[in-house]
């Protein structure tokens, strides 16, 4: 009986959080979640989970697809053992419809190269693009640094 009297608990508890996710958690904060959850893989090297937050048909201003953006963070990370991101100045914009999104921000970044050296610190502005799919939102595009910004 107690067994379930528990299950019947761990429904309600996840069917409330699922309505929970649904209903109150807004489009803008899914994608802060997803540039969070970004900015920690990047520090932690994990590859797979930045894998999961890129579209499969990602550009970029510098000519770099989805696995080779992948290819040259496992190449900075391999270069660099400390690292810390801060991203400051979020500003998201969501399409009118809702299935895309632009992120604005300034990223500093925090390096200490693994040979030795000074630590390195790099500031500069980005924008991304994001599109919803099934999977959630997905970065599909990013502009570098050096393009005007309104």
């Amino acid at each position: 009986m107690k067994w379930i009297r528990l299950l019947l608990v761990v429904v309600v508890v996840f069917l409330a959080w699922w309505a929970w996710q649904r209903l109150f958690v807004s489009d803008e904060t899914r994608i802060r979640l997803q540039l969070a959850g970004m900015t920690r893989a990047v520090e932690q090297a994990n590859l797979l989970k930045l894998e999961g937050a890129i579209a499969s048909d990602y550009t970029d201003d510098y000519g770099l697809d989805k696995s080779t953006l992948l290819g040259a963070v496992h190449s900075y990370r391999q270069q660099h053992e400390g690292l810390f991101i801060h991203l400051s100045d979020v500003d998201i914009e969501l399409q009118p419809d809702h299935q895309k999104a632009k992120a604005v921000f300034i990223a500093k970044v925090i390096a200490r190269p693994k040979e030795g050296g000074e630590t390195q610190l790099i500031s500069d502005r980005f924008r991304l693009f994001f599109r919803k799919t099934d999977q959630g939102w997905k970065l599909y595009r990013s502009e570098s640094p050096e393009l005007k910004f309104n």
